[in-house]
């Protein structure tokens, strides 16, 4: 079953379509030719990956996977969470997102922090939803060249998820434990 993947972002779909390809005999997950800029105004991440997978279905009119990832750091009380793509502002960039949290945590000794993924699959009938979480904890200054987003300041067992390489970033990824987990709920159906 060809399964539209909810997001223009060339990072995420290429990282999820191979963990597709690499556990799913079935599924097969393609990329949208048009981004729908889904505006992500709810509370949690659950509920912006519900609205996104509803309207990619009512417009493409075919299964989707929707996605919502989220930093959630302890000593921000949670945040920048369900804000984290836009944590200094509607169009800030990932290095001005990285900014601000190190900002925020030049005083801070506790560092601990985790990725969350939550994954919502559509079909017209059923909803299914998938999570998974990476612990960690923010580094003092950014490192590495690799990656996307705060994976530069993110850092577990020793190295930032921007100092791996891809296939290592894959194998412990958040998005990885939510994909694995909703390909074993997609076998089910």
């Amino acid at each position: 079953m060809k399964i539209l993947f909810a997001s223009q972002n060339k990072n995420k779909h290429l990282e999820m379509s191979d963990l597709f390809l690499e556990h799913s005999k079935t599924h097969e997950l393609v990329m949208a030719n048009k981004d729908l800029n889904v505006i992500e105004d709810k509370e949690t991440i659950d509920e912006n990956a519900k609205k996104k997978a509803l309207e990619y279905f009512e417009f493409f009119k075919m299964p989707v996977i929707s996605d919502d990832s989220g930093l959630f750091i302890e000593a921000l009380n949670g945040a920048p969470g369900v804000y984290s793509a836009r944590y200094a502002g509607e169009s800030s960039t990932h290095e001005q997102n990285i900014e601000k949290v190190l900002e925020l945590l030049k005083n801070e000794n506790n560092r601990n922090a985790k990725f969350q993924t939550v994954l919502c699959f559509y079909d017209g009938s059923e909803f299914l939803y998938s999570h998974g979480v990476l612990e960690g904890s923010i580094t003092y200054q950014p490192r590495g060249s690799n990656g996307f987003g705060y994976d530069p300041i993110f850092e577990v067992r020793n190295s930032t998820l921007a100092e791996m390489s891809r296939d290592e970033k894959s194998e412990i990824s958040h998005r990885k434990n939510a994909s694995v987990n909703m390909i074993e709920l997609l076998n089910e159906i």
